[in-house]
């Protein structure tokens, strides 16, 4: 049976504009945004960093930033967030702890978190690295170690968390971002007892 030629027009159109939306929206989410540093607060003299690159679509890695920071502050830190841009300090002096959080388009971290990462010079400073994505980050978090242990951080760990994929599989009936942002505050908190003196 042979498609309708109007038909075969309307699928051509529909997938065009779904190519083109497609192309807009990657262009648009990976934008370089506004410098932009706040303090968060937290108790005792050490300080440490989050630095992201805010999610335009799902802003799940702005929700992952501040779950980080909250686990820094758990860890009795003080604790300043900024976005990574080109106005980003390459070497942020007076942080004895720094967090990434990028986000994953096709299957690697986003320009604005690669862009400042080649700059960057955070040499002796214990460096953590989380990945947000829908459910396939594995290639993208390789990338984002081999990017954070270029800038010469002394120690580099790196963790996936995702909005589709499962973050816990012991958890099914938890709200799968929830549970993301929960895993990712306590991965920070352990981090700063472990890599911290």
């Amino acid at each position: 049976m042979k498609t309708p030629p109007m038909l075969r027009q309307v699928a051509g159109i529909a997938a065009f504009a779904a190519v083109v939306f497609v192309m807009v929206e990657s262009v648009i989410v990976q934008v370089e945004a506004g410098y932009v540093h706040e303090q968060l607060g937290g108790c005792g003299p050490v300080r440490a960093l989050v630095l992201y690159h805010p999610s335009r679509d799902a802003r799940f890695g702005d929700d992952l930033s501040l779950a980080v920071a909250r686990g820094f502050q758990d860890a009795h830190l003080r604790v300043d967030r900024a976005t990574m841009t080109g106005d980003t300090p390459p070497s942020p002096a007076g942080y004895a702890i720094i967090a990434v959080v990028s986000n994953t388009y096709y299957w690697t971290p986003d320009r604005p978190t690669l862009r400042y990462l080649r700059r960057a010079h955070l040499e002796g400073t214990p460096v953590i690295g989380l990945m947000a994505g829908a459910g396939s980050t594995g290639r993208a978090e390789r990338i984002l170690a081999e990017a954070l242990r270029a800038t010469g951080a002394q120690a580099v760990e790196t963790r996936s968390f995702w909005l589709l994929r499962p973050n816990d599989e012991s958890r099914p009936h938890e709200s799968n971002r929830a549970l993301a942002t929960d895993l990712a505050q306590s991965f920070a908190a352990e981090a700063a007892h472990k890599l911290l003196p």
